[in-house]
């Protein structure tokens, strides 16, 4: 039986999806319980997708100042 080519997302855990957001690990976490950001849980730990941290990822033009 043949399989179809899968890649698997990259997973980060609390503390590294923060420092790789240049977010605090408690800012994470409220995101996590607001509903902001989905959590999935491998092993009983949690983790989020890199789709998801994605999403506080906002591009905005940064206006110069006079």
């Amino acid at each position: 039986m043949a399989h179809a080519d899968r890649t698997i997302e990259k997973l980060y855990l609390v503390n590294e999806a923060a420092e790789l957001v240049r977010v605090s690990p408690w800012t994470i976490w409220a995101k996590l319980k607001n509903g902001e950001l989905l959590r999935t849980k491998v092993g009983g730990r949690t983790v989020i997708r890199e789709s998801e941290l994605r999403k506080l990822i906002v591009d905005q033009p940064i206006e110069a100042r006079a």
